[in-house]
């Protein structure tokens, strides 16, 4: 028996069907979205995107890119996003992981900043780069561990977030921090 579907509701959408190819039931208008939680949370928290993103040593372009993607993507998923904070890092941080190995040759990550303002510390603002720099020579793995950690997230969250066990959570943690530490050393003997 062959089956004749419908016309869809908008072009270029199609309506679902079941095993045998006849029409299914059109799903219900999706939930709508509390606006107003939604731009509070961005106005909150897309900055924060984006430094976890340079942490995790995306340079300055991509890491705002990665960020609106990912912020456009939770505004479209709003209503069934449950913890906003950690599902924006998990995405972000899979986008950025996807784009960075999906490219033949990875560059150092940007380290330049938009330009700063008359009352900035500069100071504070050298001593950020240096943290970017040291953080772009660890292994991938351990990047992202340490930019979880570095925005306030503990070992057993971390695991749950990126799907590995809290031990190799505490693990890249470990070599992260014993790499820092060495190239420090050495940093600290050659001057």
């Amino acid at each position: 028996m062959n089956h004749v579907l419908e016309p869809p509701d908008e072009p270029g959408r199609t309506l679902p069907t079941t095993a045998t190819g006849a029409p299914g039931h059109h799903d219900p208008d999706p939930p709508l979205v509390d606006v107003a939680a939604y731009s509070a949370f961005y106005r909150a928290e897309v900055k924060a995107l984006v430094n976890f993103l340079l942490w995790m040593g995306a340079g300055l372009a991509d890491a705002t890119d990665i960020a609106q993607e990912t912020m456009i993507e939770a505004y479209q998923s709003w209503p069934s996003i449950r913890h906003p904070r950690a599902w924006t890092r998990r995405v972000a941080s899979r986008r950025y992981g996807r784009r960075q190995f999906g490219q033949e040759v990875i560059t150092e990550p940007e380290l330049l900043s938009p330009l700063l303002s008359a009352s900035a510390d500069l100071c504070a603002w050298e001593q950020r780069h240096d943290v970017l720099r040291l953080l772009a020579m660890l292994p991938w793995r351990q990047r992202q561990v340490m930019a979880w950690t570095f925005d306030g997230y503990q070992p057993q969250e971390i695991a749950v977030e990126l799907e590995i066990t809290p031990e190799a959570v505490r693990a890249s943690l470990k070599l992260a921090r014993r790499a820092l530490a060495e190239h420090l050393r050495r940093a600290g003997e050659s001057t």
